[in-house]
């Protein structure tokens, strides 16, 4: 983009039209292109991607640029965030991989993270960017309630956990994370929850916690082979291994039963710890069922010490997706009805297609609406007795409210 402003000024003597046909052609590529007219790809598959790119930049790895070179890709990804229509859908995929990277201590820079909020702020405005000013707020918030929890333990030594115990408290509404579901923690984990919530409530009076056990992770050392091995886990996996403890065996059903998390899940965690031949089939087994028996593999050898085995589920990738869609739906029938809303209460009385050019002249900054979906908020609002239309004249509204 840089050499294409050179291009433009020396050789174009900073042509308005030439910019003009430019920006047009750019909007045209970047929104409808081969990957966009994929059959299994949405038309908002760009914001997308995207947010994809800035998640493989910003997300700590070997191979993270230095600080100056992430400031000027950020730049340039700046440049190309301007010529995509869908800036919601970015938003809402951006936020969510913002999110994880955040709960799991994966930001390669908080500076940078800082920078690339400002920019979309500049770019879409305060309101765009306030959950992800928001998030930010509540780890920092969440590093100084550590904090806290660690001076009570010294200052109270019997209340202090059995286990290293760290927490995120994330304030509902800002974070893009869905309830798990049903979960009954065993004994084992259960004590320092319930400590923590004591500890909790006595720092902040009228609050209610959430438990989002299936974004939380932890460590179990093992001491049934020669050499100790460290296992990274989700909650979900250490419930499942710890129940070990008291079995030789167990099946799957059984499982469910006692922890009571989802068959589906159950049967992806399984397929993981069998796959690193941490546990066994007791028989033989192509296809695991809820049916199926398992037992932990007494012969289990690993040359690494610390072994990872808290990856993504497909299930859980697949809600995401489907969660993010159904979000930006949702989002845009309230953005585009307050926007009738304001544009009337300003009118008083509008005519069809002033107010369908007026909605769209209001919100084209952030999503392009289409039409069939302006007439169905204008429905509802018709509904909600916010407009009426002129006896005899169905193509003018009237403000009510």
């Amino acid at each position: 983009m840089n050499d294409t402003t050179i291009l433009i000024r020396q050789s174009f003597d900073q042509s308005q039209q030439f910019t003009s046909a430019l920006d047009s052609a750019c909007t045209r590529f970047i929104n409808n292109n081969s990957i966009t007219k994929l059959p299994s790809c949405s038309q908002v598959k760009s914001p997308e991607l995207i947010a994809k790119y800035c998640d493989l930049l910003l997300r700590k790895s070997a191979k993270n640029p230095d600080d100056t070179e992430t400031e000027e890709l950020l730049s340039q990804i700046m440049i190309i965030f301007r010529y995509i229509e869908d800036k919601d859908v970015f938003q809402k995929f951006y936020s969510r991989m913002l999110a994880k990277r955040l709960v799991a201590g994966q930001s390669a820079s908080d500076d940078a993270e800082a920078s690339m909020i400002t920019k979309l702020k500049q770019a879409c405005g305060f309101e765009y960017t306030t959950k992800l000013q928001r998030m930010f707020q509540d780890v920092h918030l969440s590093r100084e309630l550590n904090e806290k929890l660690k001076t009570h333990h010294r200052h109270n030594p019997t209340q202090k956990f059995e286990i290293d115990f760290s927490i995120q408290v994330l304030t509902s509404g800002s974070w893009p994370f869905q309830s798990g579901g049903d979960f009954c923690l065993p004994q084992a984990l259960e004590r320092p929850f319930t400590r923590f919530t004591q500890f909790y409530n006595t720092q902040y009076s009228g609050r209610v916690l959430t438990w989002l056990h299936h974004m939380s992770k932890g460590e179990i050392v093992t001491n049934c082979y020669k050499q100790k091995y460290t296992l990274q886990l989700s909650t979900y996996q250490m419930a499942f291994l710890l129940l070990f403890n008291e079995l030789d065996q167990i099946c799957l059903e059984n499982i469910h039963t006692q922890l009571l998390i989802k068959e589906e899940v159950i049967l992806q965690m399984s397929a993981v710890l069998l796959k690193t031949k941490l546990l066994e089939c007791c028989d033989n087994e192509n296809q695991l069922t809820m049916k199926s028996v398992l037992k932990f593999n007494t012969n289990f050898k690993s040359k690494k010490l610390r072994i990872n085995l808290n990856v993504p589920l497909k299930l859980d990738q697949k809600i995401e997706q489907e969660a993010t869609e159904k979000h930006v739906d949702d989002d845009r029938k309230i953005i585009i009805q307050a926007a009738i809303v304001r544009i009337m209460k300003m009118r008083k009385e509008l005519g069809h297609q002033p107010l369908l050019s007026e909605v769209v002249g209001q919100i084209s900054n952030i999503f392009k609406p289409k039409v069939h979906l302006i007439k169905k908020c204008i429905d509802i609002l018709i509904e909600k007795d916010f407009l009426e239309r002129v006896d005899g004249q169905k193509d003018i509204y009237i403000y009510l409210a």
